[in-house]
């Protein structure tokens, strides 16, 4: 494989150049010279359109793009009369209010009617939860939705006319199998960004739950938390802690941890047994609002007899360990 810039270009302000860079190619008068990169432009913006429920012109006579205005990252005027506003993320998050405060910038600075903003959200990374993302009004394009228009007929054949194209399209692909390949992989030589395509596919299947980094003194590790159960007192939930399946508790009050984590440790521990689950104290409790009460003493994830994961069976045994959960908070809300 050749080299790739976006190997070395990794960063969102990078990602932000490219696709100003891209957008740009959509106005008319690149037409007849670049006809398949103006068209994969055009098709990019005619999603963007699309997905917003506005209606998109029949031409782009004139596309202004601004960088950085009011720290939007990126800002297309369409034909002097549409604001398109991006807020563009390669794997981080939205953070604070800056989505209701770009919105705000575009209505009352630049003054944009309201039906005249399209607020659009790229993440060409992975993320979890877009429920915020969504409240603000801003449409979700996906790293496999910009890969369907990159890789349609146009995109191929405009993959001759550019070589920042082709990178661009390359890294997204290469992203895109990455995290796929916990489907073709052993679980065990599954890399950072197979684990994060498991548990969004997990995620999908068992429609609960969010995953993320969590950080602890021996370096963190991708978790995913779901099915979260309890009373006023405490919520007890599951949580994937890569390769072990982790029963757990939240307790505020100090003082009833002690009594509560033991309490649920020996009920776990005999529901597991009912349900055909092996279980086992974890090596030691905290003692921290979040505990670990037991852990699943056998590998939830099943495979097939050359050691790829079978989703299927999978499922069964975290919706297994859910029956557990449910089990133990009989009578108790």
């Amino acid at each position: 494989m050749h080299p790739n810039l976006f190997h070395f270009a990794t960063s969102e302000l990078s990602q932000d150049a490219v696709l100003c860079w891209l957008l740009s190619w959509a106005e008319n008068n690149h037409r007849q010279h670049y006809p398949h990169l103006h068209k994969v432009a055009k098709n990019l913006l005619d999603s963007i359109y699309q997905r917003s429920g506005a209606k998109a012109p029949a031409a782009f006579s004139s596309i202004e793009i601004r960088k950085q205005d009011g720290g939007i990252d990126i800002l297309c005027i369409i034909n002097h009369e549409m604001a398109i506003l991006i807020e563009d993320k390669a794997g981080m998050k939205q953070h604070s209010d800056q989505l209701a405060r770009y919105k705000e910038y575009v209505f009352k600075k630049l003054g944009f009617a309201a039906d005249k903003v399209i607020q659009v959200y790229i993440q060409t990374g992975d993320q979890s939860d877009y429920s915020e993302v969504e409240k603000h009004g801003y449409q979700v394009l996906r790293r496999l939705d910009l890969l369907d228009i990159f890789e349609d007929e146009a995109g191929l054949a405009a993959r001759s006319q550019s070589d920042i194209f082709r990178d661009f399209s390359d890294y997204l692909r290469q992203e895109e199998n990455e995290v796929q390949s916990y489907l073709v992989s052993p679980p065990s030589q599954w890399s950072w960004n197979a684990w994060k395509g498991f548990y969004a596919e997990v995620q999908q299947q068992l429609q609960d739950g969010n995953w993320d980094y969590v950080p602890n003194p021996a370096g963190g590790f991708l978790g995913f938390w779901w099915h979260f159960v309890g009373t006023d007192e405490y919520e007890i939930y599951l949580q994937l802690e890569q390769e072990n399946l982790c029963f757990k508790i939240f307790v505020e009050n100090a003082e009833k941890r002690r009594h509560l984590r033991q309490h649920w440790y020996e009920k776990i521990i005999l529901k597991c047994s009912e349900h055909g689950l092996k279980a086992r104290r974890p090596g030691r409790f905290g003692n921290g609002r979040y505990m670990t009460v037991a852990i699943m003493d056998q590998d939830y994830r099943a495979v097939d007899d050359k050691g790829i994961i079978k989703m299927a069976e999978t499922l069964k045994t975290l919706k297994a360990a859910q029956s557990v959960m449910d089990g133990c908070m009989m009578g108790k809300r």
